[in-house]
């Protein structure tokens, strides 16, 4: 089955969290999240010219968190617990209760995936409710329920349901990382999110928490990024290399940023970096890869734009 980490909703890419872990930092590779920019829709989104750079800086320099939503290719489903031999009739009656919801995630699952590969946002929503009802200990589909209606559109509701997350899990990254894209896409501003970002930054630090620390500091170069200010977003993310050069997401973010920049000199040497250090069995290496790509291509077609427009 084609994972969801293929899937292109009205031409937009499905914003993958990136702050996806190298193997220095294990944690479990469990998220396909929003928005992976596959070839497909770099073809579509290269017609073009403003909205691509926005694009691929939205969907490649994030937090890559250990989830920014959509655990579903990793997602296995859990099986039912070993059952005792001889079998009484309540063991028995559990053993098929187990099983009957699993079947029930399974089809759901994938009717769901049907449902967004048709761009059909608000019956996904009902089926993720049911895998809720399914599976209220599941932390991953309210994420994936939030970032499908941010996706659709509807940024308040999409707000309210990180929030909701949030409440109950205050240092889960990739909710603070969903509400910081809701509100940028309804142009509102980015400081109260920050600043409690910074608020469960102090907290990672008296916990020792340092993956997550990371993590949120991503975060926040993300957000200099949303906001315009890339040569600030660069400068956290070459703090974030001081601190950990072995981890590849800096350097492509530094790359596309400096592609954008029009330092195509300096990005290449970050996008060596970054290809020297991704796993080749990393679950987002493509990804990755085409992001790197897309950015090479609009900067290559702007500069013919531009070429063109001057003879003129």
């Amino acid at each position: 089955m084609e994972s969801l980490g293929k899937l292109h909703l009205n031409q937009h890419p499905i914003h993958l969290s990136l702050t996806q872990s190298p193997p220095s930092f294990p944690r479990k590779p469990s998220s396909l999240s929003f928005k992976p920019f596959k070839r497909a829709s770099i073809r579509a989104a290269s017609s073009s010219k403003s909205s691509l750079p926005s694009r691929l800086l939205k969907s490649t320099c994030v937090t890559f968190t250990a989830a920014s939503a959509l655990f579903l290719a990793n997602l296995h489903l859990k099986p039912p617990p070993a059952i005792a031999s001889p079998l009484t009739p309540s063991v028995e009656s559990l053993k098929h209760q187990n099983v009957t919801v699993s079947l029930d995630v399974s089809a759901l699952r994938s009717l769901m995936e049907v449902r967004i590969k048709s761009r059909k946002l608000l019956e996904a929503i009902d089926l993720i409710n049911r895998l809720i009802d399914l599976e209220p200990e599941e932390k991953e589909w309210p994420i994936l329920k939030a970032n499908i209606l941010s996706h659709s559109g509807d940024s308040e509701s999409a707000k309210n349901a990180f929030e909701e997350i949030i409440s109950k899990d205050p240092l889960r990254v990739e909710a603070y990382h969903g509400l910081a894209m809701a509100y940028s896409d309804s142009g509102d501003d980015l400081k109260a999110v920050e600043e409690r970002i910074r608020e469960a930054m102090v907290r990672c630090k008296k916990e020792r928490n340092v993956k997550d620390l990371r993590d949120f500091k991503l975060l926040v170069a993300q957000i200099r990024v949303l906001e315009g200010k890339h040569e600030e977003a660069l400068k956290l993310y070459q703090e974030l290399v001081k601190e950990e050069p072995r981890d590849f997401r800096p350097y492509l973010c530094q790359g596309i940023i400096y592609t954008l920049l029009k330092k195509g000199g300096e990005a290449e040497k970050q996008f060596e970096k970054f290809r020297r250090l991704v796993p080749r069995n990393h679950p987002y290496r493509e990804y990755f890869m085409d992001n790197m790509v897309a950015t090479k291509l609009f900067a290559e077609k702007a500069q013919r734009e531009m070429a063109g427009g001057t003879k003129g």
